[in-house]
């Protein structure tokens, strides 16, 4: 056993973050130990303790306590573990200050030109005998830092994108192997970016110059000799401007490179003393390179284009190496999809997305500097018609978080579903979570954010990510009066104070909780989220109604499928719903955060605001005799999953919600809102069956209809794609958009199985014959479970379960009396400690692929002797013999016709009838199995 590592504030040696004067230090083990364990602490600065434990026995490895830091300060950690035979096993790690809001020596300088989208910075100096070197800089604009020619840092796109009127994020690095004795150039590239190019709506296209006008950067380079003595280089009149090889950049532009032109000194720069930037050690994560694409195939269309194709729709450049002649211009256009065989990109509305470069003649390798594209393909001019496709990779960019939760299936399409789930979440999460990659938008959508959290953070290390998510919340939050924008940052936007989207103030902070424990996100925001909840409390009351949210315009369910016309924006659950419902999941919330945190007058407040909402809703929503009055899959699935009904009225729910989705021909028609919601609704409610046959579905609208279209990403809208391949519309229609990807939560918790408790787990899986065998694992606030099992046939499975050190997991199994565990007998829902298991068990019943009384006609009727029995079960048989009814009525189920075959006089199967059919489709099965 050794400790394979020890996370930092849940990041691995983080250099110059906002640590906040909070610890969370938490050490996983390499396997599943399962035997006692005594654990020591100890943190070291400048080679003195200044923290350490007492050894202790260990429950977990997780340390949490406030600590109070000091500036740009070195902290070495060491965990110390001893095993029961008083093995001692240690690992060391370590954690580096920032400034902590200090003075910084240098100036914000700058050049006197707005005109210019794109300047160097640069400064000579002299080292000798470097000890150690930290460069801490900032930029309004993107920068880019270079030492003696070499890029400074491996990330991107930096300092990231945030309300920088209100903060601006100072970067660390550490640069001591880089000074040798002798000269040296630091040079500071900067370029548009969020602070000054386009960005924003009005009405596509973005606003320029929302944040300032003109370039510039602040920097110090702390140098320390062999001697002790410190030296620091800083910004000052002392820097010089130069022209800038990039004539023009943007988010949504692009970007143009001039490598033929001269570089030539503008001037001197100016000292920007007018600029007072509240200046806070960085919260984002590093946008770093990841993976990288070949081309998968090189295609010349009939319109004599030559067009890329790298196999995968994700965001990112693309790296190649310059063979053009010196002065020669080379340009590349980026596009998510071909049409009839021709590059396609007008789903791009006024994004320019190009990149062009003049050459130098000298074969460099080239890329962008300070935008990204989203595409697969990739359309070249100036470039010869046949090139070398090894000059040219393409790199996807996305903010550096580790990769904790895996699925994979039987069945090969699901995977390639949680596959283009996983690249929607890579594509999007480039320092705040966008909406799109690709067209004029790409902003920090907070309604897109609060869907798919769950499922964000069961793929990965989402907890730095969203703490810095969650404060641009709070700081738009902190300038409103608790009003959310409908995205953050808002450079342009003034509209927001919707429901759902405005909750991702209250949703994210409290799952980024839940999956970690890690109280820090909630002291963070929880002030932001009281306000959230004070807003809407105040929004009731000025439209009459105190404990409801009515009559405000909402966005409602998003792009949901149940309105006449399919193309419309919102479906047709009521808006006045869905607002009420999450003013009560935000009270609600609210009251369980401020519990958490211990207080008592706040949690009690909103608790009492939760209960007199949900009063209120009921009494609104539902007819004195307990019946609702928006049956929609939506609105159903809300009130199901929110708990937000009259007592006894849960059966009525449920069946009204089967009813809804079999008039849809088992098929969903959820929007942003509703998609979350509807799978989790049904399997709570011991509908898996009809789960499954929802999440299977490869015809429209499905999940898989888009991986049979070829999908390698989620898209925006259900139908953004048409049957045969031509793209629905332009204006709005993204195809790498993650919302509806968050179908992957539902599958971890109830297909994988695995649904989380704070630091233990429920392992309680769907296992069922058409997805016969997974595999899978989730982090937990103490390591990773792992979870793999197996139908081998309709009466056995084998389960192998891994539990981390400090985590408990109570295994609750399907059609399971007693099960075998490391070959020895239990009882089922038995709560097992860590360590590694093998499980098997022969089912009560036996688990088959069967059809039941959901299952449309068109799937069984082809069986006689099926048909024949059913004859005697079902009282309109004869009616569905009558000519032409059968074809008429096909794609119904007879649980559905039962329902609406009341107007010709018959009644609706009661629990005893369909019992009898169930029975019958099962008996049906194994008999055919037997021949």
């Amino acid at each position: 056993m050794e400790i394979s590592r020890v996370e930092i504030n849940h990041m691995d040696k983080p250099l110059g973050f906002n640590l906040d004067n909070h610890l969370h230090i938490t050490g996983y083990l390499n396997e599943a130990y399962s035997e006692k364990i005594y654990r020591k602490l100890i943190i070291k600065a400048h080679n003195k303790i200044v923290y350490q434990t007492e050894w202790e026995m260990a429950q977990n490895l997780i340390f949490d306590f406030p600590f109070t830091m000091q500036a740009r300060t070195h902290y070495q950690v060491e965990l110390l573990i001893k095993t029961g035979d008083q093995k001692l096993i240690k690992h060391s790690t370590w954690f580096e200050t920032g400034y902590l809001g200090q003075k910084m020596k240098g100036h914000w300088i700058g050049f006197s030109d707005k005109n210019v989208h794109s300047i160097v910075l640069s400064k000579t100096f002299t080292t000798y005998n470097v000890e150690k070197a930290r460069l801490y800089i900032t930029g309004l604009g993107l920068y880019e830092a270079y030492l003696d020619g070499k890029k400074v840092g491996n990330e991107f796109l930096t300092p990231g994108f945030t309300d920088y009127n209100y903060y601006t994020q100072l970067n660390t690095y550490d640069v001591s192997t880089e000074l040798f004795d002798g000269e040296h150039k630091l040079e500071i590239m900067l370029a548009d970016g969020w602070y000054k190019g386009k960005i924003g709506l009005k009405e596509h296209g973005g606003v320029s110059d929302n944040y300032g006008d003109r370039l510039m950067s602040l920097a110090d380079l702390r140098i320390i000799d062999q001697s002790g003595a410190e030296h620091i280089i800083s910004t000052d009149e002392s820097w010089q401007v130069l022209n800038s090889p990039i004539t023009h950049s943007g988010i949504y532009y692009g970007e143009d490179i001039n490598l033929n032109k001269k570089s030539q000194i503008l001037g001197t720069a100016i000292n920007e003393k007018s600029i007072n930037q509240h200046l806070l050690d960085r919260l984002s994560l590093p946008i770093k390179k990841h993976e990288h694409f070949n081309i998968k195939k090189t295609i010349h269309t009939n319109n004599g284009d030559t067009v890329l194709d790298f196999g995968q729709n994700f965001a990112g450049w693309i790296e190649f190496k310059d063979l053009l002649k010196k002065g020669d211009k080379g340009s590349i256009e980026f596009g998510e999809i071909m049409q009839n065989g021709e590059f396609y990109r007008n789903n791009l509305r006024s994004a320019r997305a190009e990149f062009t470069y003049i050459s130098d003649g000298l074969g460099k390798t080239i890329h962008p500097h300070f935008t990204y594209f989203g595409f697969r393909y990739a359309r070249l001019k100036g470039f010869p018609k046949d090139i070398e496709e090894s000059n040219f990779t393409g790199i996807a960019l996305y903010s550096d978080m580790s990769k904790t939760g895996t699925i994979e299936t039987s069945n090969k399409d699901v995977n390639r579903l949680f596959e283009n789930v996983k690249w929607g979440q890579k594509s999007n999460f480039i320092d705040i979570p966008t909406d799109c990659p690709q067209r004029d938008e790409r902003l920090g959508w907070t309604g897109d954010a609060a869907i798919f959290a769950k499922t964000a953070s069961y793929n990965m290390n989402t907890f730095e990510f969203f703490r810095k998510f969650s404060f641009d919340i709070a700081v738009e939050q902190s300038k409103n009066n608790g009003f959310v924008p409908l995205y953050v940052p808002a450079p342009d936007q003034k509209d927001g104070g919707k429901a759902v989207w405005g909750d991702a103030s209250t949703i994210i902070p409290w799952n980024t909780y839940q999956r970690t424990g890690d109280k820090a996100v909630l002291q963070q925001n929880i002030g932001a989220m009281m306000s959230w909840v004070d807003w809407i409390h105040e929004r009731a009351i000025k439209n009459n109604n105190e404990y409801l949210w009515l009559g405000d315009d909402q966005l409602g369910d998003w792009l949901a499928l149940d309105t006449e016309d399919i193309m419309k924006l919102k479906g047709k659950t009521p808006d006045d719903l869905i607002a009420s419902a999450y003013y009560y999941h935000s009270s609600k919330i609210v009251s369980q955060a401020t519990e958490t945190l211990k207080m008592k007058h706040e949690a009690q407040y909103y608790g009492q605001l939760a209960k007199l909402v949900k009063e209120a809703f009921i009494k609104h929503f539902f007819t004195v005799d307990g019946l609702p009055l928006a049956n929609t899959q939506t609105g159903l699935a809300i009130c199901l999953q929110f708990n937000l009904y009259p007592e006894g009225s849960r059966d009525i729910l449920i069946n009204n919600l089967v009813n809804e989705i079999e008039k849809d021909d088992n098929h969903l028609a959820t929007g942003f809102v509703g998609t979350p919601l509807l799978l989790p609704a049904l399997s709570e409610n011991n509908q898996n069956d009809l789960a499954l046959r929802i999440f299977l579905n490869n015809d429209f609208p499905s999940w898989l209809y888009e991986v049979k279209l070829g999908a390698t990403t989620i898209w925006e809208r259900w139908n953004s794609v048409k049957p045969n391949g031509e793209i629905a519309e332009n204006g709005m229609n993204s195809l790498n958009h993650y919302s509806a990807g968050s179908v992957m939560g539902w599958a971890y918790e109830y297909l994988l199985g695995i649904k989380q408790t704070h630091n233990d787990a429920v392992f309680k899986p769907i296992i069922n014959a058409k997805i016969s065998e997974i595999k899978g694992q989730c982090a937990l606030p103490t390591g990773i479970l792992k979870v793999a099992w197996k139908l081998v046939n309709a009466n056995k499975v084998e389960i192998t379960l891994s539990i981390p050190f400090g985590s408990k997991t109570k295994v609750s199994l399907p059609r399971a009396d007693k099960i075998w565990i490391n070959n020895k007998i239990a009882d089922n829902n038995i709560i097992l400690s860590a360590g590694n298991y093998e499980i098997s068990y022969v089912p009560t019943k036996p688990i088959t692929n069967t059809s039941d009384v959901h299952t449309p006609l068109k799937e069984f009727i082809g069986d006689k002797i099926l048909c024949a029995n059913l004859k005697e079960l079902v009282p309109f048989w004869d009616f569905l013999e009558i000519s032409g009814n059968m074809e008429r009525f096909k794609k119904y189920s007879l649980y559905q016709l039962s329902q609406e075959m009341r107007g010709i006089g018959f009644k609706p199967f009661n629990q005893k009838q369909i019992n009898q059919i169930n029975d019958l489709f099962q008996k049906s099965l194994l008999e055919g199995n037997q021949k």
